[in-house]
Formats: C-alpha cells, structure tokens, sequence
C-alpha cells in the first residue's frame, strides 16, 4: 500500500485484499447498477452515498495534510469494497457462517470506537469501509476452518477461505459499471482504466491513476475532488 493510501481512515480495499479472484464478464450492467455480485446488484446511489460520507470523514485529514483526492478514487475503492463484503456475505450464507467469536467480536468493537468521534451522519458509511478487510478475513478463516474439518491453524484456515471465494467468483458473475475503473482478476478487486470515454487531458487521466494526483486532482471542479 502508498504511503498516500495509508494515511486515509480504512485504507480502501481495492489492490489490497488478495483473494485470488477471477472476474466473470457478465452480460451487462443494468442501469443504475455500480457492481453486479451474483445474485446481488450494488447500486451507484450506495456507493455515492458512501463516497460523500467518506469524503466528508476524511476532509480534516486530507487539509491538514494539504492534500486533495478526485472523487473517481473513492468511488472506485468503495465499490471494490462493497463488493467484497457481498461476495463475503454470500459464501458465508452458503456455509451457514455467523460470525460471533470473541477475537472478532472485540476487533469489531475496537473499529466502532476508532470511528466515534465522526459526525454521526458519516459514522457508519465509514465503518463499513473500516471494518470491511476484517470482516473479510474472518468469513474466509471461518470457511476455510469448515473446509479442513478443523485440521490446520489460522494461515491454513485462511488459504482454504480464500480458495472457497476464488471458486465462488469463478461460479459467479462479478462486473463493476465501467465507469468506477475496478475490475476482478488476477488475484485481486483492483483499479483499472475502463472508462467508454478517452480521457485526453492529464487532468482528466489522473482521476483514472491507480494512486491519486494532488496536484491534478486540484485542477478538477469542487464537486470532484476531496480535500483542497
């Protein structure tokens, strides 16, 4: 992960978590439609929503810091990240997971009081990016505990998970709208330029870039950029 990246609340989920995926092409994307996870459609008003929230949670940091983030970055790492805590939520359905152990429960609770100082109109959009690589981890150790029949410790337990999700993501279609730039492949949720429109400016290229450009990024109008 970036330095830039790391210094955000809930470093975003994008290019991070490794769950050896294959992405499946899906036949299209219905209209309105940010994320397609199998059988659950991921709306670009969630997204948005989360993204204005997020934005908002991280402004102080990003002025302090005089920094400034085109919004296409939250947006795309939102995305990535709703994604896969659907694709988390369906295998552990198929398991019959519930995640209630005490490790998780107090991990949990630890992300919650890292979080309540925020306005409490963002608090929870931002928990759900926060908690998300936890939540994730544990889905898999606990699918993975299920699979080796208890036989093994958590590195096994959590190679097992993440095997379990790669075949879930192979059985089943995960299409991101072209516009968010994220894809599933080769290993992880990552960004990826697939916009339908050739951005020919080095200011509208950046708002594309894996990593965020301050310096281009202030050049984009108000309503997309975060910070400065």
């Amino acid at each position: 992960m970036s330095k830039t990246r790391g210094r955000f609340r809930g470093a975003l989920v994008v290019g991070v978590a490794a769950l050896t995926l294959t992405g499946c092409a899906g036949a299209g994307m219905h209209p309105g439609v940010a994320v397609q996870v199998g059988e659950e459609s991921i709306t670009m008003a969630e997204v948005d929503e989360i993204a204005v929230d997020f934005c908002d949670a991280v402004t102080p940091q990003l002025e302090q810091q005089a920094e400034t983030v085109p919004n296409a970055y939250f947006r795309g790492g939102i995305a990535g990240t709703l994604a896969l805590r659907s694709i988390a939520d369906q295998v552990a359905e198929d398991y019959g997971i519930t995640l209630d152990g005490e490790d998780y429960t107090a991990q949990l609770a630890q992300i919650r009081r890292g979080v309540a100082g925020l306005p409490e109109e963002v608090r929870e959009s931002v928990l759900v990016v926060d908690s998300a690589p936890l939540y994730v981890e544990e889905v898999q150790a606990s699918v993975g505990e299920v699979v080796l029949e208890g036989e093994g410790d958590r590195q096994a337990f959590l190679a097992a998970g993440q095997e379990e999700f790669a075949t879930w993501v192979a059985e089943n279609e995960v299409e991101f709208d072209p516009s968010l730039n994220t894809v599933a492949g080769e290993g992880t949720i990552r960004n990826e330029d697939r916009s339908l429109s050739f951005a020919v400016s080095e200011t509208a290229r950046s708002g594309n870039a894996a990593e965020p450009n301050a310096v281009l990024a202030r050049r984009l109008p108000s309503t997309q950029r975060c910070g400065r």
